[in-house]
């Protein structure tokens, strides 16, 4: 919330509609251990880094904002973005595995936070892990669940529940790739429900979607949704990150 709540322009960004397939209709039901391996499977373990453009549309109860962004991520590491407005850097952020760090060049101030921030902000289950699972298109399966499956609108459905979350994703028939995949945390009235599309295939990663949607609901942030369009991906490439900060700059809390 707080790299957009930065950036006040009010516009409206569309969000898309999924729009492809690159699997066939699901007939033939599957048993739940037998969707988890295939999802398990594609641990995509060969890709240690990940750096592409992206196109950004974010609307909360408030705003609605569409920007350019800059997008670096390391295995297990850090995720780095360089959030542009108007052909400009408005924001620069570090998320490493247990801190977040926000650098807003228009207020030239900067923030660090415990990775908490995002999961209560975001309603996320499992910091990094989660969103290195994101990036990544990877299906977050917690091991303590308890799992069944069926078939819904001609996708495998496959639910879990423990004591904290329960979940449902929604996967292709003969690609087995993830299409949706639903958190929910019952007892803190949180969810993040993600989808991802337009899968092209890539020389590292196979199979990889360059859109994702997703809608999330917290009591802190109320509801927000994003569409992210990646654009020119390079997959275990070199790339230099910087994330100095200013002596100049001041820090604030949020």
């Amino acid at each position: 919330m707080v790299l957009f709540s930065t950036l006040s322009a009010k516009e409206t960004g569309c969000l898309r509609k999924n729009k492809n397939s690159i699997g066939k209709p699901a007939t033939e039901s599957r048993s739940a251990d037998y969707l988890i391996k295939k999802l398990e499977k594609r641990d995509m373990g060969s890709v240690k880094a990940l750096n592409a453009k992206a196109r950004v549309f974010f609307k909360s109860e408030e705003e609605s904002i569409s920007v350019n962004a800059n997008l670096f991520w390391v295995r297990d590491s850090l995720i780095w973005l360089n959030v542009k407005k108007f052909g400009l850097e408005a924001v620069r952020m570090l998320i490493r595995t247990d801190s977040v760090f926000v650098l807003n060049r228009l207020n030239k101030t900067w923030s660090a936070q415990d990775i908490a921030s995002l999961e209560r902000d975001y309603s996320i289950p499992d910091g990094f892990s989660f969103m290195q699972q994101f990036i990544l298109a990877g299906a977050w399966l917690d091991p303590a669940m308890e799992f069944q499956s069926d078939i819904k609108d001609e996708l495998h459905r496959l639910r879990g529940s423990n004591s904290k979350y329960s979940a449902d994703y929604r996967v292709e028939e003969g690609s087995f790739l993830i299409q949706n995949q639903t958190i929910m945390q019952p007892r803190d009235s949180r969810f993040v429900a993600i989808s991802f599309e337009n899968y092209k295939k890539t020389p590292s990663a196979g199979q990889f979607p360059y859109i994702r949607h997703i809608e999330a609901f917290s009591p802190e942030s109320g509801k927000i949704t994003f569409e992210i369009e990646l654009s020119d991906v390079q997959i275990n490439g070199d790339k230099k990150v910087r994330f100095d900060i200013p002596d100049s700059y001041e820090k604030v809390d949020y």
